[in-house]
């Protein structure tokens, strides 16, 4: 991605460490979630959702303001995340910010990757109205 296109035209995905951290403690917002897993069946389905996450202005919109999006390969899952099923049960999720726990879970094989984004757009949504 060409660095005149982000953030406008991309996500800004954190990594497990201390700073990411201290931004979902900050912010105390939800948490999107996407656990990278080659080895997982489901991998296929997973890799072309990742690309249509991007082209979705409302998921774009719904990340840079508030939510943190956090994306981790499934080898360097921390135990924390393991026990609470990301990387088994679940690749994509929407976790509490209070303990990481996942709220909400998405089925990449529910629908096509862009219907399957707009999905999450509407969890989002609705999760972060609830939120308030």
């Amino acid at each position: 991605m060409a660095v005149p296109d982000f953030p406008d035209r991309g996500i800004l995905w954190q990594g497990w460490n201390d700073d990411t951290l201290r931004i979902i403690n900050d912010r105390q917002q939800p948490v999107l979630l996407f656990v990278r897993d080659d080895e997982s069946l489901v991998w296929p389905l997973l890799r072309e959702i990742f690309k249509a996450m991007p082209k979705n202005v409302k998921l774009r919109n719904l990340l840079h303001v508030g939510c943190p999006a956090l994306y981790i390969e499934a080898a360097a899952l921390p135990e924390q995340l393991k026990a609470l099923g990301a990387g088994s049960r679940y690749h994509i999720a929407i976790l509490s910010p209070s303990g990481l726990t996942p709220m909400v879970t998405v089925d990449p094989a529910a629908a096509k990757p862009a219907d399957i984004v707009d999905h999450i757009v509407l969890l989002l949504e609705r999760v972060l109205e609830a939120w308030r």
